[in-house]
């Protein structure tokens, strides 16, 4: 509704904030921090004579608007079904709390539409972004980050995903499940899988779509553009996930690979997953533990396996389809946000690394200087004893000292840093700095830090 008092004040050339002041306004609009006026995703809720007078104004019968704006009828849950108050009053929202995500509507179309060039909003769910007939991608428009689409010229496989989500959407209802919820979980798995694709060697379709997506090449912007396209590099892959976890053979792959109606651990590289690597064009898929990359699809299977066995469990009983709050993917605004708290291109410690993990390099750190302190060059004792006494006192202090130098790249790493950078810093090849890192966060978990 917000876009439209724009297009009005527009077409009476007048000033929109004029506009506005014919409500009444129970509430500050949303702003974003450091911008002039409303968010971009902001709407509006308008009590009953608050409707008249938009109707009015656009020389319109009401029911027309609540065909052509969604947040029409979700005003009456506000302001009640017996608002008879006859002061036109507003209320601000932002869009995402009224009906669904607000993206940035294509710039072609709206002119098509309106005649004039003119940027618009509209709600848009994550499986309704492409316009293929100027094959863009819309963006959100709450993330603060410049941009209003993505250019899809060389990535018909995003453009094409759009068009199979369709099938997918189709056999979800068919089978009860709601589309938006497989949307999510399938979501949830492959944001899990991109933020650990970074280590996947033989990965090479993320890479290549996400420069195309940047314009051909992401640059020195690399971090910056890996997280504000990161819905449409993953599209097709959400695509097809979505797909198989609605396909009852890969149930049967889950169960089979569950011990069917013996309990036995779920093997990370069993049939399924490495069926799902098949599909997703990435035979190496379960060789790089497809399931233990990712939490969301761990709770699925086994939420798969107690639904066949008939098994409940207390906390768990959810549903296959449920994503946990922690498992639920790292909005783009927060990612930008962590990349504007780098310096030089790097994540501030004190950001990055949590204090636990802090505590536990100063613990090691200390305990290594205190050991050292203990030297003495001066020592008059048996030489043979002194020279032993000293070797191991320098060995114990290097052990410790390799200890905090782990830890340091380990926590760099889940910072953002790549491997082959702490590679070089440490002078380690990265499959054996992989191993210690590996190693290094066992122990964590074990110790409770």
């Amino acid at each position: 509704m917000l876009s439209l008092l724009g297009r009005i004040a527009e077409r009476y050339a007048i000033n929109p904030g004029e506009l506005r002041a014919s409500w009444q306004w129970r509430n500050h609009s949303p702003h974003t921090p450091g911008a002039a006026g409303p968010r971009p995703d902001a709407e509006i809720l308008l009590n009953q004579a608050g409707r008249r007078a938009l109707a009015q104004l656009c020389r319109t019968d009401p029911q027309n608007l609540a065909k052509a704006l969604p947040a029409w009828n979700r005003a009456p849950e506000i302001f009640g079904t017996h608002d008879q108050d006859p002061q036109p009053l507003g209320l601000w929202r932002t869009g995402s709390t009224v009906h669904a995500p607000v993206a940035y509507a294509c710039l072609s179309c709206t002119a098509r539409r309106t005649g004039q060039l003119a940027t618009a909003m509209r709600y848009r769910h994550g499986w309704q972004r492409v316009c293929p007939r100027h094959r863009q991608w819309a963006l959100d428009a709450g993330d603060s980050h410049g941009l209003q689409h993505l250019d899809l010229r060389h990535c018909p496989d995003v453009i094409s995903a759009q068009r199979r989500w369709t099938a997918v959407a189709r056999r979800a209802r068919r089978g009860g499940v709601a589309p938006g919820a497989v949307f999510a979980l399938a979501r949830a798995v492959v944001c899990q899988w991109w933020d650990q694709a970074l280590e996947w060697r033989k990965e090479r379709i993320w890479p290549a779509r996400l420069h195309q997506l940047a314009g051909g090449d992401a640059g020195r912007q690399f971090w910056w553009w890996r997280a504000v396209a990161r819905e449409a590099a993953t599209s097709p892959e959400l695509v097809t996930v979505a797909s198989a976890l609605l396909d009852p053979e890969m149930r049967g792959l889950v169960r089979a690979d569950g011990g069917g109606e013996r309990v036995r651990p779920i093997p990370p590289d069993g049939k399924f997953c490495r069926e799902l690597g098949n599909r997703m064009g990435r035979s190496w898929l379960g060789e790089e533990a497809a399931a233990n990359s990712s939490p969301s699809l761990l709770a699925w299977m086994g939420a798969v396996l107690r639904q066949h066995r008939g098994v409940s469990v207390p906390g768990w009983d959810r549903g296959p389809w449920h994503v946990r709050h922690e498992d639920q993917p790292v909005s783009v605004t927060a990612q930008l946000r962590r990349l504007a708290a780098r310096a030089d291109g790097t994540i501030s410690w004190r950001a990055s690394v949590p204090s636990g993990e802090r505590t536990w390099i100063q613990h090691k750190l200390r305990e290594t200087t205190e050991l050292l302190a203990t030297l003495d060059l001066h020592d008059t004792g048996h030489l043979a004893a002194v020279t032993q006494h000293l070797i191991d006192t320098l060995h114990q202090s290097i052990h410790g000292l390799d200890q905090a130098i782990v830890a340091i790249a380990s926590a760099a790493h889940v910072g953002g840093v790549p491997l082959d950078h702490l590679s070089a810093w440490t002078h380690t090849p990265s499959p054996e700095l992989q191993h210690d890192i590996s190693e290094h966060r066992e122990t964590l978990e074990a110790d409770g830090w």
